[in-house]
């Protein structure tokens, strides 16, 4: 374990930061979180447990756990405020995303509109419980948790007041994060379409494109890490 030096590695790869409370100052070492001056904290990789003094991040690098290559930070352009934004609106599309239909199957004369939740409920129906159960989690409770927990950590940072209960709520929006799959269900509601289109007359719904918009919004956030809360969090402490 040390602090980084010149030979720390560069590349990319998933955010496994983890911030640490109340930092210690480092001299010389300064960056900007939410348009004020704020020292870094410090780094400790999640997989081997290595301790890494905290150093300013640039906008296309990334920091890399000298013993066993893991991501321990990475650097970004989006600031608070703009995390608060794509926030807002992935909460948004995904409201828009779950009360449309994503799709409307035409055959005979009969129009069958599915929504996420109805076609869980069908599935469930189905006998299929640990599908239905599955696809409701992943796709529609982890997100809608991934969501909510960011604006609880944001909406004070970004009003300049502390956040209740910050190191619980990270603890959890990191674990909500690895098990939050709404790529996967696009991925198979676009191989559902492909391969019902020619049985029957396939009509995309509103549902489907905003659930596109929210896979590129959660995505964008999730490429910001969760360090610049972490270190704005701590300079609110202070």
């Amino acid at each position: 374990m040390g602090p980084f030096g010149p030979s720390a590695r560069l590349g990319t790869g998933r955010d496994y930061s983890r911030g640490v409370a109340e930092p210690a100052p480092l001299r010389g070492v300064n960056t900007t979180v939410g348009g004020q001056r704020a020292t870094p904290a410090c780094l400790v990789c999640e997989h081997c447990d290595g301790v890494y003094r905290g150093r300013a991040v640039g906008s296309d690098a990334v920091l890399r756990c000298r013993r066993c290559g893991a991501v321990l930070a990475r650097g970004h352009g989006l600031s608070l405020d703009g995390q608060l934004a794509l926030t807002l609106g992935a909460l948004l599309t995904f409201l828009i995303g779950s009360l449309s239909p994503i799709v409307t199957l035409e055959l005979r004369g009969i129009h069958t509109e599915a929504s996420l939740l109805h076609a869980a409920w069908l599935t469930w129906q189905d006998g299929a419980h640990l599908v239905a159960a599955l696809s409701v989690a992943t796709a529609f409770v982890l997100p809608l948790g991934v969501i909510l927990l960011r604006l609880w950590v944001l909406v004070p940072l970004v009003s300049g007041r502390p956040v209740s209960a910050l190191a619980p709520v990270m603890r959890l929006l990191r674990w909500m994060l690895r098990w939050s799959m709404v790529e996967v269900f696009m991925l198979g509601v676009l191989v559902a379409v492909v391969r019902s289109a020619g049985v029957t007359n396939v009509v995309l719904g509103a549902g489907i494109f905003a659930y596109t918009a929210l896979t590129v919004l959660l995505t964008a956030l999730d490429a910001a890490g969760l360090q610049a809360l972490w270190q704005a969090a701590a300079e609110r402490r202070r």
